[in-house]
Protein backbone atom coordinates (compact mmCIF):
# COMPACT_ATOMS: atom_id res chain seq x y z
CA UNK A 1 0.00 0.00 0.00
CA UNK A 2 1.64 3.36 -0.85
CA UNK A 3 2.25 5.76 1.89
CA UNK A 4 -0.23 8.18 0.79
CA UNK A 5 -3.22 6.23 1.64
CA UNK A 6 -4.38 7.37 4.65
CA UNK A 7 -7.10 5.27 6.39
CA UNK A 8 -8.77 8.81 7.88
CA UNK A 9 -8.71 10.52 4.78
CA UNK A 10 -10.46 7.79 2.04
CA UNK A 11 -12.20 5.10 4.70
CA UNK A 12 -15.32 4.11 3.42
CA UNK A 13 -17.59 4.29 6.10
CA UNK A 14 -18.00 0.48 7.37
CA UNK A 15 -21.57 -0.15 7.17
CA UNK A 16 -21.19 -0.11 3.03
CA UNK A 17 -18.54 -2.74 2.75
CA UNK A 18 -16.29 -1.70 -0.45
CA UNK A 19 -16.91 1.49 -2.00
CA UNK A 20 -16.01 0.97 -5.08
CA UNK A 21 -16.98 4.87 -6.51
CA UNK A 22 -14.66 6.94 -7.61
CA UNK A 23 -13.05 9.35 -5.11
CA UNK A 24 -13.09 13.35 -5.84
CA UNK A 25 -10.35 14.33 -3.18
CA UNK A 26 -10.63 18.52 -2.60
CA UNK A 27 -7.56 19.82 -1.45
CA UNK A 28 -7.72 23.25 0.23
CA UNK A 29 -6.64 25.17 3.65
CA UNK A 30 -8.01 27.61 5.82
CA UNK A 31 -5.90 30.33 4.32
CA UNK A 32 -7.24 29.89 0.73
CA UNK A 33 -9.37 32.36 -0.61
CA UNK A 34 -10.00 30.25 -4.22
CA UNK A 35 -10.58 27.29 -2.06
CA UNK A 36 -12.93 28.34 0.10
CA UNK A 37 -14.93 29.75 -2.52
CA UNK A 38 -14.62 26.82 -4.45
CA UNK A 39 -15.81 24.56 -1.43
CA UNK A 40 -19.73 25.36 -1.87
CA UNK A 41 -19.37 24.52 -5.54
CA UNK A 42 -17.62 20.79 -4.47
CA UNK A 43 -19.85 20.36 -1.82
CA UNK A 44 -22.55 20.47 -4.48
CA UNK A 45 -21.22 18.27 -6.71
CA UNK A 46 -20.43 15.98 -3.68
CA UNK A 47 -24.47 15.91 -3.27
CA UNK A 48 -25.63 15.74 -6.79
CA UNK A 49 -23.21 12.58 -7.58
CA UNK A 50 -23.30 10.66 -3.80
CA UNK A 51 -24.83 7.96 -5.60
CA UNK A 52 -21.45 7.85 -8.11
CA UNK A 53 -18.33 9.49 -6.64
CA UNK A 54 -17.32 10.14 -2.99
CA UNK A 55 -16.24 13.77 -2.58
CA UNK A 56 -13.61 14.29 0.38
CA UNK A 57 -12.29 17.08 1.64
CA UNK A 58 -8.59 17.53 2.22
CA UNK A 59 -6.80 20.07 4.08
CA UNK A 60 -3.28 20.29 2.38
CA UNK A 61 -1.90 21.59 5.46
CA UNK A 62 -2.83 18.56 8.03
CA UNK A 63 -2.15 16.22 5.37
CA UNK A 64 0.94 17.01 3.66
CA UNK A 65 2.64 13.70 3.12
CA UNK A 66 -0.84 13.11 0.79
CA UNK A 67 -0.39 16.58 -0.92
CA UNK A 68 3.10 15.80 -1.90
CA UNK A 69 2.29 12.24 -2.53
CA UNK A 70 0.07 13.77 -5.46
CA UNK A 71 2.28 16.27 -6.42
CA UNK A 72 -0.55 18.86 -5.19
CA UNK A 73 1.61 22.49 -5.06
CA UNK A 74 -1.01 24.98 -5.14
CA UNK A 75 -4.97 24.58 -3.93
CA UNK A 76 -7.21 24.20 -4.87
CA UNK A 77 -6.71 21.00 -6.47
CA UNK A 78 -8.69 18.22 -7.15
CA UNK A 79 -7.31 14.87 -7.75
CA UNK A 80 -10.03 12.16 -8.90
CA UNK A 81 -9.20 8.87 -7.83
CA UNK A 82 -10.35 5.37 -8.15
CA UNK A 83 -8.61 1.75 -6.98
CA UNK A 84 -5.94 4.27 -5.51
CA UNK A 85 -5.16 5.23 -9.23
CA UNK A 86 -5.16 9.34 -10.44
CA UNK A 87 -7.78 9.25 -12.98
CA UNK A 88 -6.99 12.93 -13.00
CA UNK A 89 -6.76 16.43 -11.71
CA UNK A 90 -7.83 20.04 -11.76
CA UNK A 91 -5.14 22.81 -10.75
CA UNK A 92 -6.50 25.83 -9.28
CA UNK A 93 -9.81 27.58 -8.96
CA UNK A 94 -12.35 25.86 -11.49
CA UNK A 95 -16.20 26.04 -12.98
CA UNK A 96 -18.42 23.42 -12.60
CA UNK A 97 -18.12 22.88 -16.17
CA UNK A 98 -14.77 21.60 -15.78
CA UNK A 99 -15.40 19.46 -13.14
CA UNK A 100 -18.10 17.98 -14.80
CA UNK A 101 -15.25 17.46 -17.81
CA UNK A 102 -13.09 15.73 -15.11
CA UNK A 103 -15.73 13.65 -13.91
CA UNK A 104 -18.16 12.80 -16.62
CA UNK A 105 -15.73 9.49 -18.28
CA UNK A 106 -15.96 8.17 -14.82
CA UNK A 107 -19.45 8.85 -13.20
CA UNK A 108 -21.38 8.03 -16.57
CA UNK A 109 -23.24 10.20 -18.63
CA UNK A 110 -25.67 10.98 -16.05
CA UNK A 111 -23.50 13.73 -15.13
CA UNK A 112 -25.14 16.59 -13.21
CA UNK A 113 -22.35 18.76 -11.88
CA UNK A 114 -22.51 21.92 -14.06
CA UNK A 115 -22.57 25.13 -12.84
Amino acid sequence: MPTWWYPDVMQAPRTQGRDERPVLLFFSNRRSGPARRMSSLVAWVGVTEKKRLRVVEVDADDHRELAKALDVSVVPTLVLLKGRKVLGRLDGRVTGNDITRLIKPFVGAGSRAQA
